[in-house]
């Protein structure tokens, strides 16, 4: 299981658009995903959950988007409470080879007016 922290400060700013390119693998039939979450560093505090699109939908398999609570393991906020987000992808029972998704992800940077960034993420599936 891979997952996207990011670390912020909460700061005033325009929404900007990224892109990033991200590898998973995974056996056919079984379940990969991809946690996103958010929390401010200096008082551990959660952010809330990502505000998600797909672009793309996986062309041998499924995906299933939903908010999730994660407790952190490493350090400054270790055991603390995160609201976020999780991205898991099913490949197609039998199925082997590459498959590709693309979600945005937008996440809270002025919760006051409601402001979002956006990167989209462009996923590469490996199945074995």
């Amino acid at each position: 299981m891979r997952s996207l922290i990011a670390a912020a400060a909460l700061l005033s700013v325009a929404a900007v658009a990224h892109a990033e390119d991200r590898v998973m693998d995974t056996k056919s039939g079984q379940a990969v995903s991809d946690q996103f979450y958010l929390y401010s560093v200096g008082d551990c505090t959660s952010v809330g959950q990502f505000r998600m699109k797909v672009l793309e939908e996986p062309a041998h398999g499924k995906l299933d988007i939903r908010p999730e609570t994660f407790v952190i393991d490493t350090s400054p906020c270790r055991g603390r409470k995160f609201v976020g987000t999780n991205v898991s992808y099913k490949s197609i029972k039998g199925f082997h080879g590459t498959d590709h998704f693309s979600i945005s992800a937008g996440y809270p940077t002025d919760t006051s007016e409601m402001r979002y960034s956006y990167t989209t993420y462009d996923f590469t599936v490996n199945v074995r």
